[in-house]
């Protein structure tokens, strides 16, 4: 039962309501009850040492009669050693007061400013040692301190009804607290799960509570991309399935003229060679976008990106090609945290890109920007047709001269990796310009 209730958020704070309310009580009532009972000892011993000088003062046998702090009066009576009362004020209290002493068994030499409950009511006492006629008596000297006594139990019965009445609005209060807490947590656990079975549908439901309202955000952001992502794998398996079926069935079509003698064998073993490679780099694209998007590696390099970019030209320019590659390259080292390997692939298929389309030149910036650094790729070509524009770094799209149209997304996937953004746009005069972005070493 007990873990029940704390594993329910309601009872937990209806738990915590009552004990709180519990120990508030008990420490008031402590406290209280303290105090009155050191208040009302000080001004009852107070008022019978000043009655026993009084005592003192008269000789002993005189009848002392005074108003006191608590508005009764202080006698005083004696009483011998045998609890026989010998001599006293003729008062129901004095005869209220030795039946107490002698059914306690309390020896008057032993005392001394005590508290004594009777039938009668409540009194203090003390006793002082008096001989009277020769004989050793001790005279007993008592204060009514029943009124206040009553008083301060009457201020504990209220202190407890108090207790009671702020309980029960406690308990109204932690249950309308608790169903306020309770009402969005089911709403976003429901939700949780509906995510979980692959229902990315939005949650329109607003929360008061701004932690619950962020939460909410939090979860509708996460449905929102995971249905991003479901869609992309979606279309992704669909273009895969696509782009692969045209050299497997090229394959297969010219194996079977070669098995039924109806194509030569030169020309249809050249076709499945250049359709296989052509599979082949496509698995490899696929594969690699694939890891790319599951890096889960901290970035292991910082390197400076100018002398990447040297690298990677040099690769790329070939004795016979007429195009020729500009690199700008700027005195300010621009240094970046990274995987270089993953940024030498990046780059390839950026400048092997602009070499597809350039006519005669290709000119490459790297520069530093605010906390960025900025890779700009141009070259003179055709440059993109507007509609092209929006899908240039998506998967399987192909322009006008594409290939496989994994190049461009790899160079994507591996930027926003990197934490950086990737963007194409044309030139003002020709050409299209490829720029990326990657945040800087600090």
């Amino acid at each position: 039962m007990f873990n029940r209730l704390r594993r329910n958020l309601r009872g937990s704070i209806l738990t915590a309501f009552s004990l709180l309310l519990l120990l508030s009580f008990a420490l008031v009532f402590f406290i209280f009850n303290v105090a009155v009972r050191q208040y009302i000892r000080h001004h009852a011993v107070t008022e019978l040492a000043e009655t026993q000088e009084l005592y003192d003062y008269f000789g002993g046998f005189t009848m002392i009669v005074r108003s006191g702090l608590f508005g009764q009066r202080i006698n005083h009576f004696y009483f011998s050693d045998n609890f026989e009362l010998v001599y006293g004020y003729a008062a129901p209290t004095t005869d209220t007061i030795a039946e107490a002493l002698r059914d306690n068994n309390l020896p008057p030499s032993l005392i001394s400013n005590r508290r004594l409950p009777t039938d009668g009511g409540i009194f203090y006492i003390t006793t002082q040692p008096v001989s009277v006629f020769g004989e050793g008596w001790h005279a007993v000297f008592y204060v009514d301190i029943t009124d206040i006594s009553r008083f301060s139990n009457q201020v504990n019965m209220l202190l407890l009804l108090v207790v009671m009445v702020i309980w029960a609005l406690a308990m109204i209060i932690a249950t309308f607290l608790s169903s306020s807490l309770a009402h969005p947590l089911f709403v976003l656990n429901n939700f949780a799960r509906q995510i979980g079975r692959g229902d990315f549908t939005q949650n329109y439901e607003a929360f008061a509570n701004e932690e619950f309202e962020t939460l909410n955000q939090s979860l509708n952001h996460t449905a929102k991309q995971l249905a991003k992502y479901d869609n992309e794998q979606k279309t992704f398996f669909q273009n895969v399935s696509h782009e692969l079926r045209t050299p497997l069935m090229s394959i297969k079509s010219y194996a079977e003229g070669i098995k039924y003698g109806i194509m030569d064998t030169q020309k249809a073993s050249d076709t499945i060679l250049e359709a296989t490679n052509r599979l082949t780099s496509m698995v490899g694209d696929i594969l690699y976008v694939s890891r790319i998007d599951n890096i889960t590696i901290p970035f292991e390099d910082t390197v400076d990106l100018r002398k990447v970019i040297t690298e990677r030209i040099r690769i790329h320019e070939t004795p016979t090609s007429n195009i020729r590659i500009t690199f700008r390259n700027n005195a300010e080292p621009v240094v970046v945290p990274c995987i270089k390997a993953y940024i030498e692939r990046a780059l390839d298929n950026l400048i092997s890109n602009a070499l597809r389309y350039a006519s005669t030149e290709i000119n490459i910036d790297c520069y530093n920007h605010g906390k960025k650094a900025v890779i700009e790729i141009k070259d003179d070509g055709p440059g993109f047709e507007p509609n092209e524009l929006p899908h240039v770094f998506e998967r399987f799209y192909r322009g006008k001269s594409g290939l496989t149209g994994i190049g461009l997304a790899i160079v994507k996937s591996i930027v926003e990796q990197h934490n950086g953004t990737a963007f194409a746009e044309n030139d003002i005069i020709n050409g299209a310009v490829l720029t990326i972005t990657i945040p800087r070493a600090r």
